[in-house]
């Protein structure tokens, strides 16, 4: 499958993963070679989709910095959290709370999810309401009602983050 991606201006990296983490985490994948092959914009692009699907999921408990400077919120992103009244992911020498490696690692596997998936094909037809279709008379498929609908397309990305969830994941 070829994927092209042509971002309308350089699109600065505000992700959970950092462009070198995901050349070091994909590095001799072979699921991931076109991943690893395209531009720093493409790759930037994609980590940045990536991160703003994750923040589209309902975590538990609340975002580590809840405060709000000129009606701004000062942790924009949803990791690092507070869940139960603890502080998930805290550095005590430091002081610091930071983001987990598997908020890191569901990022990538995201990234990889939407840059294989390129434009149309399953999920797209999901999300917008088909429940089947026939090609030829020959090969047919049918979807699982409402699952195009999930904020992730990385079944991987969501089993990171399945600790953070607040129930059961599907």
């Amino acid at each position: 499958m070829s994927f092209t991606l042509t971002p309308l201006s350089a699109e600065p990296l505000d992700a959970y993963a950092t462009l070198e983490e995901l050349t070091t985490y994909f590095t001799g994948n072979d699921r991931a070679t076109e991943l690893l092959a395209l531009t720093t914009a493409q790759k930037t692009s994609l980590l940045n989709q990536a991160t703003r699907a994750i923040d589209c999921m309902p975590f538990r408990g609340t975002k580590y910095d809840t405060d709000i400077t000129e009606g701004v919120p000062d942790q924009i992103r949803a990791f690092p959290r507070i869940i139960d009244d603890v502080t998930l992911d805290y550095n005590s020498i430091s002081g610091l709370a930071f983001v987990p490696l598997v908020v890191k690692y569901a990022c990538m596997e995201e990234a990889l999810a939407i840059q294989q998936a390129g434009v149309g094909g399953r999920k797209q037809l999901q999300d917008e309401g088909v429940q089947s279709f026939t090609i030829g008379g020959k090969l047919s498929e049918t979807f699982i009602q409402g699952v195009g609908n999930r904020a992730l397309q990385s079944a991987t990305a969501r089993q990171y983050l399945r600790r953070y969830m607040g129930g059961v994941m599907r």
